[in-house]
């Protein structure tokens, strides 16, 4: 696919184009909403939810492949949605849930300038690192929100690649031929950026503050406010994930030493080698669990 040659002169796509009142915009399901109060409202027991959930047998098979994974390490296999309430918690359960139904949320469409399974490889590592490094941060209040947010975190691109993928595929040119960060070159070939994009669709969601500030921020470098940490470690994560697992201090020291302000989230050289080795561990595991790619089974 090929960008029109006066494409990069077109009028800019607005905010209010994509996001804005009366446009098409993808919705959560229906049974992420209906478990997500039952999750919220303490009056709701397990077996409830677990009931509810099961009326989407694949849903339901996500959510206990994903709790039965090695990313998880249950010491024995978990059997029902309401075993894995009790065992892991809702909160736990709430995280779970947004990656099991988020894979059907944008429609598939042929597009060979853009891979779904890169696009989700990349958003599962910064989610895996991002709650790895929180596990051992005291000022993350709820590791399993950081990997929430790390899956999300990239969701603007989706919506633009599949409103107009011919504009995003002219600012990954212009990004290579210029030498341009993503979001100057999406901001001369689209007019709005994927970060600004992904805030105003989660917002529309109705999803939490801290998910909506982490897609907004994770390409500052600066990060203030309230969930600063938050946001500042999906940054870190984000800039991780582009990376192969380092060898040695050495290596990770390298990899440091170009991604700017990477202290602040207060994590140490040993923290991210094994952060960013935990991820390539465990991402396609992951991926396969929510349902974003079908492993394939040796015969040998």
């Amino acid at each position: 696919m090929t960008p029109s040659a006066g494409l990069d002169i077109q009028p800019p796509v607005t905010l209010e184009q994509l996001i804005g009142k009366g446009q098409d915009l993808p919705s959560l399901p229906e049974i992420y909403l209906r478990v997500s109060e039952q999750l919220e409202d303490e009056s709701s027991t397990v077996q409830q939810i677990g009931d509810t959930v099961q009326n989407d047998p694949a849903i339901t098979t996500r959510i206990l492949k994903m709790v039965n994974s090695a990313y998880y390490g249950m010491p024995n296999e978990v059997a029902s949605v309401s075993q894995a309430v009790s065992l892991l918690g809702r909160e736990r359960l709430k995280h779970i849930l947004i990656g099991s139904v988020l894979r059907g949320v944008f429609s598939e469409q042929e597009n060979p300038a853009f891979s779904m399974q890169v696009f989700w490889q990349h958003s599962i590592k910064t989610a895996i690192i991002a709650r790895q490094l929180a596990t051992q941060i005291n000022s993350i209040q709820e590791p399993e929100s950081m990997f929430t947010a790390g899956l999300l975190h990239d969701i603007g691109k989706l919506l633009l690649i599949n409103k107009i993928p011919d504009r995003m595929l002219a600012a990954e040119e212009y990004m290579i031929q210029k030498r341009v960060d993503v979001l100057s070159a999406e901001l001369s070939q689209v007019g709005v950026t994927h970060t600004a994009v992904g805030e105003a669709l989660m917002d529309h969601w109705g999803l939490p503050q801290l998910l909506i500030e982490c897609a907004r921020n994770h390409h500052e470098v600066v990060h203030d406010g309230p969930n600063r940490e938050a946001t500042h470690l999906i940054y870190l994560a984000n800039c991780l994930s582009t990376y192969v697992p380092p060898l040695d201090e050495q290596e990770t020291q390298n990899i440091l030493d170009d991604i700017e302000n990477w202290d602040l989230g207060y994590a140490t050289l040993e923290q991210v080698a094994f952060a960013c080795q935990h991820a390539d561990d465990m991402v396609f595991e992951v991926m396969e669990s929510l349902g974003m790619i079908a492993l394939e089974i040796s015969s040998d």
